[in-house]
């Protein structure tokens, strides 16, 4: 009998993964309310409004699979049910709700190690078993590794530190090639990027000056790209969906300038192309109109540089004013 159960349950969830998603249909918590998936990088999302009214874009597999549910309210809500108090995960024992309580992660718990040292840890943790010590263990394990000698890229690691990371990792006295002497923490130099003591990064940006047109604090190659960030899930730049919707904003000389909020994904777009034209275009006429008369007036260029002074109007648009006069 059990079997023949079994056996249904499997061919309705294989039916489910083979038929095509829509409009209103339902997973869990989650109703798609889009038409068409969004395109994201190279893997399909559905914009979906959970129960408790939050929307985001999730990804198709995790509808298919049904790994996603909600939007996260339904764990927080069975991990806010449960008494933890007296119950013990590996090395941690809960000993009570914590006093401080984060914004974010659902219910603390404040709990005693085995080492004694006490600590706070959300319940989503503890029940899924993705904490089990107050990080002694790790503490531990990474005191005993002797990196002495070791080169990471740029660094060498000459000798360990008294000091030690918020994440309890061992502090490290490294020797960049540049002669710098610096501390990096155990966990920077193997599981991050981190490959110099800052003079790769000098070296890179001074190499991008040389073949980069900068003026007025912008750079002209930036304005003239189009292309549109691979972690951009919308298709448009500068367009973003948040807390129900449509964000449009534009970085211009490193300042952000927000566009506003919409109903509509059209109206986003619409809006920051043109935010592009006014700012973007209008800065690259400007700078060609200022190099053609630069050619024949070396002497009025020098006295007259470029200047470009964005500011936003009573109605929320942008007011462009560019210098010198041409």
């Amino acid at each position: 009998m059990n079997y023949v159960v079994d056996r249904c349950l499997h061919d309705e969830r294989k039916g489910f993964c083979e038929q095509k998603m829509k409009k209103g249909q339902r997973v869990g918590r989650w109703e798609i309310i889009s038409d068409e998936p969004m395109q994201g990088d190279g893997e399909r999302k559905w914009l979906c409004r959970c129960q408790c009214g939050t929307q985001r874009g999730v990804l198709e597999r995790s509808l298919r699979h049904e790994t996603s549910l909600s939007c996260g309210c339904l764990r927080r809500e069975k991990i806010s049910g449960h008494v933890l108090t007296g119950k013990t995960f590996q090395d941690l024992t809960v000993l009570r709700k914590a006093t401080n309580q984060r914004r974010n992660g659902g219910v603390w718990w404040t709990c005693r190690c085995s080492c004694g040292a006490e600590c706070d840890v959300p319940g989503t943790l503890l029940v899924t078993g993705r904490k089990t010590h107050c990080g002694c263990k790790s503490r531990r394990e990474k005191s005993f590794t002797d990196i002495s000698g070791q080169k990471f890229h740029r660094l060498l690691a000459l000798h360990p530190t008294d000091k030690r990371s918020r994440q309890g990792s061992v502090i490290w006295h490294c020797r960049c090639e540049c002669g710098n002497e610096l501390d990096v923490s155990y966990n920077d130099l193997l599981y991050t990027n981190l490959q110099s003591c800052g003079c790769q990064k000098k070296e890179h940006n001074q190499v991008l000056q040389e073949h980069l047109t900068h003026i007025a604090g912008t750079s002209l190659d930036i304005l003239k790209s189009q292309k549109v960030p691979t972690n951009n899930t919308t298709g448009t730049k500068g367009v973003y969906f948040v807390r129900g919707k449509w964000l449009a904003k534009i970085v211009f000389q490193k300042k952000a300038y927000y566009l506003g909020y919409y109903d509509r994904q059209e109206d986003a777009v619409e809006a920051r192309r043109d935010a592009e034209e006014t700012i973007n275009l209008g800065t690259i006429e400007h700078y060609n109109r200022w190099q053609a008369r630069a050619a024949v007036d070396p002497e009025w260029a020098e006295a007259n540089p470029i200047e470009i002074i964005v500011q936003k109007s009573m109605d929320k648009g942008l007011v462009i004013q560019f210098l010198p006069a041409i």
